[in-house]
């Protein structure tokens, strides 16, 4: 394998945005059948996102053998990737701003995570590609505090 670290790093990637993916697809359905279509519709945003970054990803490991981990041979700093952590705190009547919230735990949990590999990979090639993703991380993490403060704009 060219690369075996950033082989890894893309491992983790994918579990990382399909998890995520999986969580917000998952949260939209129960609350569009909760009748919050305002909430449900953003988290099949935020997991079309989440689609969009699999692509990348699946781009970057073009030609490559990423390793198939089990979930007990993953990095992940608790029991589960870091972009689906506060998953558990919806509720079926949360608001927008609540969802919104939940959302930007999870942003800054994978720009945490990405970082944190960019500093320790020790593989100049992964070493690029995760700050890129950390830094796409952060970009998503402002526009959420800045949706955020428009519907406060709006309440207030």
């Amino acid at each position: 394998m060219a690369n075996e670290k950033l082989a890894r790093f893309l491992a983790h990637s994918v579990e990382l945005e399909r998890e995520a993916r999986r969580c917000y697809l998952q949260l939209a359905g129960e609350l569009k059948s909760a009748g919050n279509f305002e909430v449900a519709d953003f988290f099949a945003r935020m997991a079309e996102e989440s689609n969009l970054h699999l692509a990348e990803v699946a781009e970057l490991a073009e030609g490559m053998q990423l390793p198939d981990y089990s979930e007990d041979e993953f990095d992940w700093a608790g029991d589960v990737p870091p972009e689906s952590t506060a998953s558990g705190d919806a509720t079926p009547s949360m608001s927008l701003r609540e969802a919104i919230l939940l959302a930007l735990v999870n942003e800054r949990a994978a720009n945490k995570f990405y970082a944190a590999y960019a500093t320790n990979c020790g593989d100049p090639e992964t070493r690029v590609i995760a700050a890129q993703f950390a830094a796409d991380e952060a970009s998503h993490a402002q526009q959420l505090v800045a949706r955020l403060a428009r519907i406060q704009d709006r309440v207030a």
